[in-house]
């Protein structure tokens, strides 16, 4: 679930926006409530927010001056407005300042769950390019390369990683684009991929509760046998004796 903090000195509003059952079935729990901007930072302090709802008129510290504060600190977790004010100037601050939607009070239940859902959407996309950048990392890439950035963006987006597929999708022909991986990656593709697998696979091991077949599947693999066989010939394991 993902931690969402409101900003709202309205405390009806905020006892309405509690009860509603919306932020659970998109994948969200209220983690903090603040009554403003300033109240917010100092919740921040302590503890972690994957999202921020935030009113626009607030005594102390407003929403766009604590927008602006997030920026200042390079926070860049998505935000979502709201206002009393159709007034496009407000709108447009917003979302100068990083705000991924603006509603308008009062808010319905179905304007907050479609504006949620591109809120989980985008963290998900972010959640699944840092796990990427992780297994890449572990693989020993640089990336920071042009190159590399493109091969995680295709790993993410694949499971068949095959090197003819991938290398028309990087319009290059089969031969070249070997050449081109090898010096890149210092060792030939299939290598590569063997280990982002075994990789990937130790990450799920670790950080979820899937099955070993499913992880197999995940991975490509049609038989848990073999997926469990290559596992234990990279780390000296089996999947269930590494999870362990």
């Amino acid at each position: 679930m993902y931690r969402i903090l409101i900003v709202e000195d309205d405390r009806t509003n905020r006892l309405f926006y509690e009860k509603l059952p919306v932020w659970q079935q998109e994948g969200f729990v209220i983690g903090g409530q603040a009554e403003n901007g300033k109240r917010a930072l100092e919740q921040m302090e302590t503890e972690q927010f994957d999202a921020f709802f935030v009113d626009v008129m607030m005594p102390v510290m407003n929403g766009l001056e604590f927008l602006q504060e997030l920026k200042n600190r390079g926070i860049t977790a998505p935000r979502i407005i709201v206002s009393n004010y159709n007034e496009f100037s407000y709108v447009r601050q917003g979302m100068k300042l990083g705000a991924m939607d603006y509603l308008l009070k009062p808010v319905t239940e179905e304007e907050l769950q479609e504006c949620l859902r591109t809120v989980r959407e985008e963290l998900e996309s972010e959640r699944e390019q840092n796990v990427e950048e992780q297994i890449f990392l572990a693989c020993g890439a640089d990336v920071h390369s042009g190159f590399v950035q493109k091969l995680m963006q295709y790993f993410q987006e694949h499971t068949d990683l095959n090197q003819k597929e991938i290398s028309d999708a990087f319009l290059l022909s089969k031969d070249y684009f070997g050449k081109l991986f090898k010096r890149q990656m210092h060792e030939n593709f299939n290598q590569f991929v063997l280990k982002y697998k075994m990789e990937y696979a130790k990450y799920l091991l670790e950080h979820t509760d899937d099955r070993i077949y499913e992880i197999g599947e995940k991975l490509g693999y049609k038989t848990t046998d073999y997926f469990s066989k290559l596992f234990k010939e990279y780390t000296g394991q089996t999947p269930v004796q590494y999870r362990k």
